[in-house]
């Protein structure tokens, strides 16, 4: 005689970044001991790589890439999994800046959204009828430039991987990849750009899409307020 089977209700979700419909079913013991490893080794990259696999593991309907896809849409779709998968409530901890103390807070996680900049900045002209057509990073992108060891070099990198093309001339009729040159033409090509026109390239890479929640506390008598941002902020609770 076999083994029962188990049954798993499914969800529906809207991918933050292209409005793509998906169907998933709760994560299971087989990927709570994921989470449970990646939590043990403290490295946020095997962190990454848990959630990542996690997701591909849940998605049972939609056809989505988590390799490709913005870091914001992978925090987005396994907080939906955490979700449906334990509960909406969460006790997320902080230190208050202030006091240095650790601060406990409960949290809805279903209160929690995906904040988007006000306007679409994702082409940037640099000038002389040149402009850039950018992407947001995914976390291989992240996870590949390591921007903790020199943030120069890492912000380089990262604008060298997130430009898509390099459209120019008065009606933008040549469009470049830079995918299609070597490393030191488009050094040369970044080096070239005047510094204005770098702020803003910078500007879009700082006002991307986050995972976000504030929630207001008190210190004493004084009411302070903390914004929770991203994986390493959403993953604790896990």
């Amino acid at each position: 005689m076999a083994l029962p089977v188990m049954k798993h209700p499914t969800f529906e979700l809207t991918v933050p970044s292209n409005k793509q419909k998906i169907k998933y079913r709760p994560f299971l013991v087989k990927e709570e001991k994921i989470l449970l490893l990646a939590q043990a080794s403290e490295d946020i990259n095997d962190i990454i790589e848990a959630i990542k696999q996690i997701i591909n593991n849940c998605i049972i309907e939609g056809d989505i890439d988590v390799h490709s896809l913005p870091s914001f849409d992978i925090e987005y779709i396994f907080l939906q999994l955490r979700i449906s998968s334990v509960s909406p409530d969460a006790e997320l901890t902080f230190t208050d800046p202030d006091t240095k103390e650790e601060v406990k807070v409960k949290v809805d996680l279903s209160a929690v959204k995906v904040n988007f900049p006000k306007k679409d900045n994702s082409i940037i002209d640099v000038g002389q009828d040149v402009s850039l057509s950018l992407r947001y990073p995914t976390y291989t992108d992240i996870s590949a430039i390591q921007l903790d060891e020199n943030i120069a070099k890492g912000t380089m990198n990262m604008i060298k991987i997130c430009t898509d093309q390099v459209i120019s001339g008065k009606d933008s009729e040549q469009v470049d990849q830079f995918k299609d040159y070597t490393e030191e033409e488009v050094d040369t090509f970044l080096d070239s750009l005047p510094p204005d026109s770098f702020k803003k390239i910078q500007a879009f890479f700082t006002d991307m899409p986050k995972l976000e929640h504030t929630v207001e506390y008190e210190v004493g008598k004084k009411k302070k307020t903390h914004t929770f941002t991203g994986i390493q902020d959403f993953f604790s609770f896990a």
